[in-house]
């Protein structure tokens, strides 16, 4: 007589477990523990920099790990969701306290030639496209125009579908520029202002998380803002309001001398820089780069050019105005303001109204513009189109 093995009987009626949960849970916990393990292992590399003199050293740090991380092993690592949307948020609250009342009238008699130029550097986006699409073969005109659109890369990227460009050479170009600028600004800033730096050795020991003494309170208050100000942001339709929100929140409050020392210090920015900086190194993709090599060559000239002419409206500017060029450089450089602000941060001398001030107003006019620059556009296309039917008539 054999006997058989059988699985227990089960109710008809039983609910039938779902592994994908459990499963979910167990990939999101070894991404988490990847994650926590990059981010001390950047931490460590700032260390190493910041002994050798290196300039934002926790941003650099973090961008190149991150680079190098991705191109080895791929999306194993990434940056959690919910990490970078906090992250923007303490950093528009950081934002938001440099702006107070006694800096907004200093920046007030410059700011008119700064908004100038955010102007013409959107207008200097759609030349550059537009010659770009002409030059490299293979990189139509909407494609070229949308990813040399100077700020606001995420919005940019999602507008890829409906004006009919291609998504990948989009990210590509835009996270370029991010990658060109974050590398760049911090030596580019520490020549132009003479070798101020900030000091980058000292962050380790330093325990201040917020810049008032009742740390627990400050750190509250920080919180409060950057709950606030992206309920503020989603509410009002901002644009990059993840950010502009807590800026604004931060900058209206405090400005009031409602409260004070709030904005993050010490180990908790450097976290932040950190942060931003895998978020940015992270961005590549080894496969997509091999698949658009061929346009690798145009896509750095474009970047190139046009960082190039708006650092001479930039000089221009400062001649005027009288600004330091390290902080028109900074205020007008088509990057992330992300990167612009950990770069800025390596300064011991930057002037974070105006960088905040001239990067927050004209991620607000690319984005207004984007919707006119789309519609212009496919007007455009459908002229020619309607052109081109006549003619085979």
């Amino acid at each position: 007589m054999t006997v058989e093995s059988a699985a227990p009987p089960t109710a008809p009626d039983a609910p039938v477990r779902d592994p994908a949960p459990g499963l979910v849970r167990r990939t999101v916990g070894r991404r988490g523990v990847r994650y926590l393990a990059v981010l001390v292992g950047a931490w460590l590399l700032a260390e190493a920099l910041g002994l050798f003199g290196v300039p934002a050293p926790a941003l650099l740090a973090a961008l190149v790990l991150g680079a190098v991380l991705r191109m080895a092993i791929g999306r194993e690592v990434t940056v959690p969701a919910e990490v970078s949307r906090w992250t923007q948020a303490f950093i528009g609250v950081m934002l938001g306290g440099y702006l107070n009342l006694e800096a907004m009238r200093a920046v007030g008699p410059v700011l008119a030639p700064f908004l100038a130029i955010s102007v013409l550097t959107v207008l200097l986006s759609l030349v550059t496209a537009w010659a770009l699409s002409r030059w490299a073969s293979g990189l139509d005109q909407r494609t070229a125009t949308l990813g040399l659109m100077a700020g606001g890369s995420s919005a940019v990227v999602t507008l890829c579908d409906e004006l009919g460009a291609r998504k990948d050479v989009v990210g590509v170009m835009q996270y370029s520029r991010v990658l060109l600028v974050s590398l760049t600004a911090p030596f580019v800033m520490v020549g132009l202002a003479g070798g101020a730096t900030a000091s980058s050795q000292s962050w380790l020991l330093d325990l201040q998380i917020v810049g008032r003494g009742d740390q627990v309170a400050g750190l509250s208050t920080a919180f409060v803002f950057a709950m606030a100000g992206m309920w503020l942001g989603r509410r009002l339709h901002l644009p990059g309001g993840g950010l502009i929100g807590p800026m604004l929140l931060a900058a209206v409050i405090g400005g009031a001398e409602l409260t004070r020392g709030f904005a993050p210090q010490g180990a908790f920015k450097e976290l932040l820089l950190i942060v931003v900086g895998l978020e940015v190194g992270l961005m590549f993709d080894r496969r997509l780069l091999r698949r658009l090599a061929h346009l690798l060559p145009a896509i750095a000239a474009g970047i190139v050019v046009l960082c190039g002419l708006v650092a001479l409206l930039a000089a221009a500017a400062a001649y005027l105005t009288g600004v330091p060029l390290s902080d028109a450089y900074l205020a007008t450089t088509p990057g992330g303001i992300n990167a612009v602000v950990a770069s800025a941060a390596g300064s011991a001398e930057a002037d974070m109204a105006l960088i905040a001030t001239v990067q927050s107003l004209r991620l607000i006019i690319v984005v207004l513009a984007l919707p006119l620059v789309v519609a212009a556009m496919n007007r455009w296309s459908g002229l020619r189109a309607a052109r081109g039917a006549a003619t085979t008539h």
